[in-house]
Order: structure tokens, then sequence, then C-alpha cells
């Protein structure tokens, strides 16, 4: 295979015309362009700009991974000694428009995405991000994939080439020979003079070339798409490209929160005592007298006078000891406040010398402290220790407090050791570093546990088992979110602050029936919550259309996270309502929906449209309070179900074309063809009432032709990280990143122009360019016949505002036979205005900025909430604990876990197996119990033949029995 010329990358960008010369007729080899370092411009004519270019060569797609390019990013060192870097990787599909051709790439269903591109295409362009990412390639797709969390070791090896000290000629090239076994080598001369190649990877040969994109540089093609118009198209799943969901990325990792009273803040001021630095940067020996010190209180001025002696010579006693030992943390006359503050300095000094220090006295007024250590010595030659039971460690401590004094004195203190240090130290236990790994667990709360276990062993000198690691991540977690239980104690407390900071804000909390009314505590149930902006927000948003899901928590108490996303002009999630309930039945939803018609005032005859995953109870609320809204079912979760029976491209094709098709003669025909392809999959299609998941048969009420709901799992994925975490701090985490999504929303309405929102020109845009290819005839009392490709005529009524496709009702915004009706009375110059005229007020530009201006007001800490004056005190769900480790991933439905994939073959698990002797499924030959058959002439020969072997089997055991008894003697 040819080596790449490396010179050629210097002066300008290589075509897919060289890489297809240069590989030949290799299917699974391609060529790829990294791109990394750099970051994308706002939407739309999205760049990727400030970045480094890279071309790895000789790659094979069969063996290749996402872990290669992991490997790549570490070579190119844009990861440091940190254990955990987030990445983002995506991929762009060649010969598309970048506005809808960039893709995820972080798993094994991504890179088969990719394999079907290498076939017809060398050049692959992948484009990397650092941190964080303004794209929603990831959240967004149908099969959504997890960041890529690269893991290293923390003493890289060396990365770069080690060159010889040969000069190159001019006309020299220089090639390198790919080679995973060994290291890299010496090039060869064989191309032009380069003067520096940063690293070659272990099955490619990367080459970087430092490129400026620009915005004036189209040549190359690297204008990148938004995750927003774009999602994965990799498996079994529908994307409505018209309804991508346009969402701005906010910053949730910086989210503290610590309710809890008694907690004691790990940190502070040191308690050093004051020293006096000279300008030479040493200290000099000065006592400084501290303000703050409290004398004994006396009545005479004698005992004043006496007790100031006193504390003058315990001082100069104090301090001579100090000097002379400075390198021990002990000596005679030292001063501790407490009993704990001397014992926390012991279990110290035991970890920092790997001593095993015991407790010998403790109570009281005393604590001895002596060493346990092992004094041993080696066995005479041969080799072997042996301990020595008779010497003991000299080390001794003992510390205790006067009758009338508080204060805990050392009296006495031998610091010598004759034992050998330990790995194993009592004094570590997990307490302890809980409170070391404070800082750390706060920046990286999922941080492993065997990296943590690692980290600590490599600080303290220590043994620490697995299981001390994770208790100790676990109890610097209950620090700093606060303990599960104890919240509910202070939730009235935090509600109460929150309706009070921001007005017109709606809160319902349910308890528990009791049965006793003089009981004074009551148990948590249910709470609700709507914020005042947001009710404000939404109603200036002026598009009466909200998606409702569900999502579990991860806590020990469970429950579900029960949400109302709304949509915004630009196709944006909008946050509504939320509620913490007990699960999802017919009973919470109806609580649930109740409140929030109560705040956005609606009525049983409302005409308002909702869409949901059809979840339990769901469906026979809406029905039961607002029979006369419209109510949509999300189509990708009717193709789940349809896949338990029905499965391939095929069905998945007309479902879709069923959903999408906006006339009742259209989704007929297409309704048709699911019949002539399989009759039992039309009969159960046709039970699913088709208004609630066909665009043909919705009304105009919501402005939108969406037909998904991705704008409630959207919201679920935002808010990931805040399920697992108490109440209080999960009710937080919502509002605060509600709070922080307003503000980021309001930046980019500055940045936008026009009359319009930027995704609703796009939209209109794609219109105005289908709607050149058609021509228009007046027809008088303001209608128009409107033809085109295809045999496409429709009637446009522009008096009445509607055309028989049907689409500028549904969706508000006018279709491309609109479109060409308004150009054509512009021609004749007619009184009429430009298309985005007709577009609905919702996707306005100030109708976007209006429903952002209303803002979620922040609030006070814990020390500063008002006491509640309910008289209850509010106590946590009761929770029965299941048995084995809980369970905090997403439950897979059976079609994900048919598509499973072990090593390189695809799993069988949930496969129905079919028996060869009764022809039933669910069993096999072995282990069939003679079912009855199946209807058929091959299942009633199977179980003829089988029903003969059986009787065969039985005539043989039979005649053995028989033979037997004759042979018996007695």
């Amino acid at each position: 295979m040819p080596v790449w010329n490396l010179s050629e990358a210097r002066g300008r960008m290589i075509s897919e015309a060289e890489v297809r010369l240069q590989y030949g007729d290799h299917p699974t080899m391609f060529c790829m362009l990294l791109n990394h370092g750099g970051k994308f411009t706002d939407f739309p004519g999205r760049k990727y700009v400030n970045g480094k270019r890279h071309y790895v060569e000789l790659i094979d797609i069969e063996t290749f991974c996402v872990h290669d390019i992991d490997d790549m990013m570490v070579k190119l060192g844009y990861i440091d000694e940190n254990l955990h870097v987030e990445m983002y990787y995506h991929f762009r599909r060649p010969l598309c428009d970048l506005d809808f051709g960039l893709f995820a790439l972080a798993s094994d269903d991504d890179v088969r995405h990719l394999a079907k591109y290498v076939g017809q295409h060398k050049l692959i362009k992948v484009y990397t991000e650092h941190g964080q990412t303004k794209l929603h390639t990831y959240s967004m797709s149908p099969n959504p994939s997890k960041v890529r969390i690269v893991e290293i070791d923390c003493t890289p090896k060396r990365l770069f080439l080690e060159w010889h000290d040969t000069q190159v000629e001019p006309n020299d090239v220089l090639t390198f020979e790919p080679n995973r076994n060994n290291p890299p080598v010496s090039p060869t001369r064989n191309e032009p003079s380069i003067d520096k190649v940063d690293m070659v990877s272990d099955n490619a040969n990367i080459m970087e070339t430092e490129i400026e994109h620009s915005s004036d540089d189209n040549s190359s093609g690297d204008e990148i798409n938004s995750g927003d118009d774009s999602e994965s198209q990799d498996g079994d799943f529908l994307v409505d490209e018209d309804n991508i969901i346009d969402d701005v990325e906010v910053d949730m990792r910086e989210f503290h929160l610590n309710v809890d009273p008694d907690v004691e803040w790990i940190g502070g001021a040191s308690k050093r005592k004051n020293h006096v630095v000279t300008e030479d940067g040493n200290e000099a020996d000065l006592e400084v007298i501290d303000m703050e010190l409290f004398l004994s209180d006396s009545s005479s001025d004698d005992g004043i006078e006496g007790e100031r002696n006193k504390k003058i010579k315990a001082i100069r006693r104090a301090h001579e000891n100090e000097n002379a030992q400075v390198s021990e943390p002990f000596y005679l006359y030292q001063k501790f406040n407490s009993s704990k503050e001397f014992k926390d300095m012991v279990n110290q000094h035991a970890i920092d010398t790997r001593r095993e220090l015991d407790f010998e006295k403790n109570d009281k007024n005393r604590v001895r402290v002596v060493c346990r250590g092992t004094i041993t010595s080696l066995g005479g030659g041969t080799g072997q220790e042996v301990v020595n039971e008779e010497g003991k460690c000299p080390w001794v401590l003992l510390a205790s407090k006067w009758k009338r004094d508080k204060d805990w004195t050392v009296k006495t203190y031998v610091s010598e050791h004759k034992c050998l240090q330990t790995r194993k130290v009592r004094a570590c236990d997990y307490k302890f570093l809980s409170k070391q790994i404070l800082q750390l667990v706060e920046a990286n709360p999922k941080i492993p546990v065997k990296a943590l276990r690692e980290q600590l062993q490599r600080i303290y000198k220590v043994d620490i088992s697995k299981m001390k690691a994770f208790r100790a991540r676990q109890a610097a977690l209950k620090i700093i979110r606060g303990d599960y239980a104890t919240q509910y104690k202070i939730l009235q407390d935090y509600l109460l602050e929150v309706q009070t900071q921001n007005p017109d804000t709606t809160i319902k909390l349910d308890v528990e029936s009791e049965p006793n009314p003089d009981v004074e505590t009551r148990t948590f149930r249910r709470v609700y919550v709507c914020l005042g902006a947001l009710k404000q927000g939404f109603a200036a948003g002026k598009r009466d259309f909200l998606g409702v899901d569900g999502a579990f928590m991860k806590g020990p108490f469970h429950g579900q996270i029960l949400s109302a996303v709304a949509l915004d002009g630009n196709n944006g999630i909008y946050p509504l309502a939320y509620a913490v309930v007990e699960a999802e039945t017919l009973n919470s939803w109806t609580w649930f929906l109740t409140h929030l018609g109560d705040d956005l005032g609606l009525a049983s005859n409302s005409n308002f449209t909702f869409i949901s995953d059809r979840q339990k109870g769901l469906s026979s609320a809406i029905a039961d309070l607002f029979p006369c809204a419209e109510h949509r079912y999300c189509v990708r979760h009717i193709h789940e179900n349809m896949r338990s029976r029905w499965r391939g491209d095929k069905f998945k094709e007309l479902l879709w074309n069923c959903s999408t098709t906006y006339t009742v003669q259209e989704f007929e025909k297409e309704m048709e063809e699911v019949r002539k392809l399989n009759q039992e999959c039309y009969e159960w299609l046709k039970q699913i009432p088709p208004q609630h998941w066909a665009r043909s048969h919705f009304t105009g009420r919501a402005h939108s032709d969406i037909v998904i709901n991705n704008i409630c799992e959207c919201f679920n994925s935002k808010i990931i990280d805040g399920r697992d975490t108490p109440i209080i701090n999960c009710l937080e985490f919502i509002r605060e990143y509600i709070m922080k999504r307003i503000v980021n929303v309001e930046k980019e309405i500055d940045k936008a122009t026009g009359p319009l929102t930027p995704t609703a020109t796009k939209l209109l845009q794609k219109i105005k360019d289908q709607a050149e290819e058609y021509t228009t005839s007046f027809c008088g009392n303001g209608k128009y016949q409107v033809s085109g490709p295809w045999q496409d005529q429709c009637v446009v009524n522009v008096n009445q505002r509607t055309c028989s496709c049907k689409k500028w009702e549904i969706t508000g915004m006018p279709c491309k036979h609109v479109v060409s009706a308004i150009w054509d009375i512009r021609r004749n110059n007619g009184a009429i205005g430009i298309p985005e005229t007709f577009v609905h007020e919702c996707y306005w530009l100030s109708t976007w900025r209006n429903m952002y201006s209303f803002k979620v007001d922040p609030i006070n800490g814990r020390r500063m909430w008002i006491k509640s004056p309910c008289p209850t005190t509010l106590l946590p769900p009761k929770h029965r604990v299941p048995i084995g480790r809980p369970k905090k991933k997403r439950r897979k439905s059976a079609t994900e876990k048919e598509d499973m994939i072990k090593g390189n073959t695809v799993s069988r698990a949930q496969k129905t197996v079919t028996c060869t002797k009764c022809n039933n499924k669910g069993h096999n030959a072995r282990t069939c119990k003679g079912q009855l058959p199946t209807v058929g002439k091959k299942g009633k020969k199977k179980n003829e033949k089988g029903k003969e072997k059986d009787k065969g089997k039985e005539n043989e055991k039979g005649k053995q029995k028989k033979k037997g008894k004759e042979k018996d003697p007695l």
C-alpha cells in the first residue's frame, strides 16, 4: 500500500480525487482529515475557526473504532495529567451540505454509519470539540450517544519523532512506513524537506498543517452546521429534519448547593499561630499579641495578675518546646481546644508517619496514645521475619485537662520509634478520606473509584481498598450535596423562598393522608412548581403547544419528574412547569395536568395541543380534563412498538410517509401501501386514530407539524445530572438551569437580525428555493392555481390564507405554493407584502425577544431562608429497598436488547426459537414436553415423526425391562 506524500499538504488542501488515485480500489481504506483545536461559529453559516488540521492515512474501516481517535487526541497533546477529558467527535457526510451533513461519532453504531460512505469516498472529514459543544448531534440523536470520556495514563510516552543529524536536500522526499509493533523510526529520504512532524499514530501517518479557517475561505468546504439541524440517521429510527430542536448550551458543571444546616465546613483559615515575616521572607521569633485572646474573668486585680503570669509562663514554656522540636507535631505544654482536635491531629500524624497508633486511654479527662507497631528482626540465616514479642515501641503521647481548665495540654511525649512503618493504618478510614477529597469530588462528582483509589494511594502511601474509596466518595458527595432524607425537613422553607423571590409562582405540595390529624409529621408525596416568569413568557410566545413527559429519579427515594415543555419561535425548548411525583399513574398525571391547566387558564373546551409518548395514564388524563384538546403521539415510540413485530427499513419508511403527509388523500394512499406489504401491520396501525399521529388529520392550533416528542427528551437530557441528587438539589438544579438558559437565549436574540428567528429564516429560505420551480395562474377572488414538477398542483386562497396542501394551515409558515403566488402578485404590482409578512407571529423575532424578556429571579442561601409557618414536619416518602444493586440506567426496550452486539457477532438474546418436534415457539426439542402441535402440514408431519420416535423409545425401554426381569434369579 503506498504511503501519502506528506509535503503536498503544506501548500494546499488534498482533494478527493487525489486520495482516490492514491488508494486505488481498496474498498476498506480511507484517509481522514482531522480538524481539532477550533470552535464552531454561530448558526446559520456555521464554520470551524481557529483550528488545526492533520491528515491521518492508512485507516482500515474494518479495524477502525472511536478509541483510535482518542489515541490521536492524546498524541496531539490535548490531554494532560487530568484523569478524564470530555471529547466530542463529529464526521461530515461526503457530498452533503454541512447544514445537514454533520453526525455524531461516539459509538460503534456511529462507526458503522461512517462505513457506509468509505466505499465511495476516501476522504472523510472529522471535527473535534473539547470540554463542551454547541452542537446537538449527540443529545438530539434518536439514539443519543454519550460524551467521549478519554481515560489515559498520567505518564504519557514520548510522542515526537527523533531525527537524524543529516541534512535533507530540496529534491529529496520523506516518507514514513506505518509500523504497529515497533516505535517510529527516522524518516527515509524520498520527499521534499519538512520542518516538523508532530507525531506518528500507531496505525496511521499524521501531518500537522496549521490553517486558520477564515470566513472567506469556502473552497475547502469546511462550513459546519450546528447539530441543531442534524440528527444521527444511523439505526432504525425516525428523524424529522424540518423540526430539529434548536437549543443553546447551559453550563451546569459549577452547580453546587448544600442546604444541610449541620454540615461542617471543611477548610477555612489555618489554625497556625501568628508569626511575623521579615523582608527576606524568614519568620521572626516574635510573639504577636492575639487581640482575640480571652482570659478568665476574676473579681480582683490580684487574680487577674496571677492568671496573666500563668499564661505568660505557659506561653514561654510552649514556645521553648516548639523551637526545640520544630519538626515534631507535638511538644510538651501544647494546647488543644478539645479532645476531638487532639485526636484528629493524632490520626493525621499516624497517617503521615504510617504508624499503628492506638488510643489506650480515652475518657473525659485524659487521652493516652501508644504505638502498637511490631519490632521485627531477621531469622538466623533463614531470611524470614521474626517478631520480637518482648520489645515494644517506646512512642507514647498523653494529653489531659486540668480540673478548672477546658484546654487540653500535652503532659507526656516520647517521640522515639523503634517499629517499622506499615501500609495498613487504621486511622485512614473513609471518614478521613472523604474530608480530603471534597474539592476533587466537587469538581468531578463522577470520578471513577479506581482512579480515586490510585490517587489516594499515591498521596498517602497506604493501602486503600476499592470499597473504602467508594465509601469515601459517597461520604464526600453527601457532604457536598446534602443528605437525601434530611432535605425533606427543610423542603417547605426552600419552596417558600422560591415563591417569595419569584412573584406569581405556583407551588403545590401534596402529602400522604394521615388518619390522626394531631400527628406533627407528614409524609411527602408530590410537589409541583410553575415559575411566574415562565407563565408570562409562554403566553407571550403565542403558540398553544406543549410536550409532556416523565423521567425517573436515581436517588434512594424513587420517583418521577414530570415536565411540561413548550416550543419557542426558534424551535427551541421552553420549560414551563415541572413536578416530582411518586410514579407515572393516572392519578399523578391528573394531578399534574390539573394544576397546569389552572396556571394556563385552560378549561374543558380549550383548543390546546399536547404531544406525548403515551405514558401510563396520560392519555386518559388528557381526555378527561381537556376533551377538546388535540393529543399527538410520538411517532418514534409508535415505531418502537411496531418494531417488536414488523422490522425493517420498509416498515419504517411507510410509517414515516403516512405520518408526514399533509392531505387525507396522500395518507390513504400510503396506508394502502402498508396494506399491500403486510395486512396485519395495516390492521394494527389502523387501530391508532390518525388524528393522533398523522399530519393530514392535524389542526392548525399549534402552528407546528411536530410528530416526534424531541422537546421533552431534550429537556430530560439537560437535567440528567440533577436527577441523581436530593430533592432540593434536584428542584434547584432545574430552576437554575432554566434561569441560566433564558439569559443565554437572550444573548443569541441580540445577535439575530431580520424579521424572523434564525430557524424560521432558514426554513423560509428553503421554501423560497423550492418555489422558484413553480408557476402561478390567477383565477380571481384572491385564488391562484400553482403548478410545479411531479404533477404538483394546488389551489392557494390568499384572502383566506389557505392552501390545498394544508401545510400553511398546520405550520403557520407559507408553503412553496403560497410563496409562488405572493411573487406573482408582486410582479403584477399588487398591494401585498413580502413572504415574511405571511408567517405567523410565533416565528417573529420580536415575539421571540418578548418571550425571553421575563427572567427567573435568583434566591438566597440556606441561612437566609424564612422558616415556614407550617406546623408539621415533612418526612421522606416510604421506600422499600430492593434486592441487589440500585438501578441507575434507563431500561432498554426489547428491540434495543435485540440489537446488542457482543464482540464481532450479533447477540441472540431475546430471540425466539422454534421447536422441531411440536413446531411451537419458546422452547427447543430438548426441553419439549409434548405441547399441542401448531396448525400446518409441516408441523403435523414433524409432530407425527416425533411421536413415532417417542413410541419407539418407549418400546425399547419396555423390552429392556422385560429382559432384565427374566435374567433376575430372584
